[in-house]
């Protein structure tokens, strides 16, 4: 039994988008107009506990 040479290319094409797409994230994530916010929602939990009675 042997497998069609088109699913390699397949596997290929979408390993290529899943790295794409995991750098795109990262990269997302990683920059610096986000740091305020990210820093924000670090603080939520200790904040949280601050307000219970």
């Amino acid at each position: 039994m042997s497998i069609h040479p088109l699913w390699g290319q397949l596997i290929g094409v979408l390993t290529l988008a899943s790295m794409l797409a995991f750098i795109g994230i990262w990269v997302w994530v990683w920059n610096r107009r986000h740091h305020d916010k990210y820093a924000a929602l670090a603080r939520l939990p200790m904040e949280d506990e601050e307000n219970q009675p």
